[in-house]
């Protein structure tokens, strides 16, 4: 069993659509895919993107029935000295592990160029999910309009299918190495 590790931006959907691409096979690779058994996601975020955060369990809860998530905040909510990229590359370095995903597509440039560097440190697999424009769009306005409803999920009972909207059934997953 491997963990994904993901760096999170303003965008939940975009984890939760690379959990799924991973457990089902779907997605794009430089070796035979296969079904990833993701045990545990790690979520590397900033204080920006609490809320996001908030709303990406739900949807894991909601959409996939994943509940084990953990997260890691950031002292800062972007990169602004050489001191601040070391820490997210040891702060990453310290929860992957060789074999493990890291999902890059969320989050600030500078942030996720720190992660991947250090999932190449590790040999961790490099994973990214793309969304159509006019999706991430859509998406994005549903996100608005659901976050208040998300933000007070607490179990399986409370979800609404709708929830599920922030995924994109046409996201794509593409694993680097």
């Amino acid at each position: 069993m491997a963990r994904l590790v993901a760096t999170l931006g303003k965008s939940p959907g975009g984890i939760a659509e690379t959990l799924a691409n991973l457990s089902s096979g779907n997605y794009l690779a430089p070796f035979e895919t296969k079904e990833v058994k993701i045990n545990e996601l790690i979520v590397i975020r900033t204080a920006e993107v609490m809320e996001s955060y908030y709303f990406l369990k739900t949807i894991l809860l909601c959409c996939l029935d994943f509940t084990n998530i953990r997260e890691v905040g950031l002292p800062f909510d972007d990169i602004s000295s050489p001191q601040d990229f070391l820490t997210v590359r040891e702060t990453v370095r310290k929860v992957l592990s060789t074999g493990d995903y890291l999902d890059f597509s969320g989050g600030r440039k500078a942030i996720t160029a720190a992660a991947v560097l250090a999932a190449r440190d590790v040999g961790a697999h490099l994973v990214t999910t793309i969304i159509d424009q006019s999706d991430y769009i859509r998406m994005n306005k549903r996100y608005e309009e659901l976050k208040e409803r998300a933000l007070s999920v607490y179990n399986k009972g409370e979800c609404l299918s709708y929830f599920c909207d922030l995924m994109s059934s046409k996201a794509k997953t593409i694993i680097f190495f």
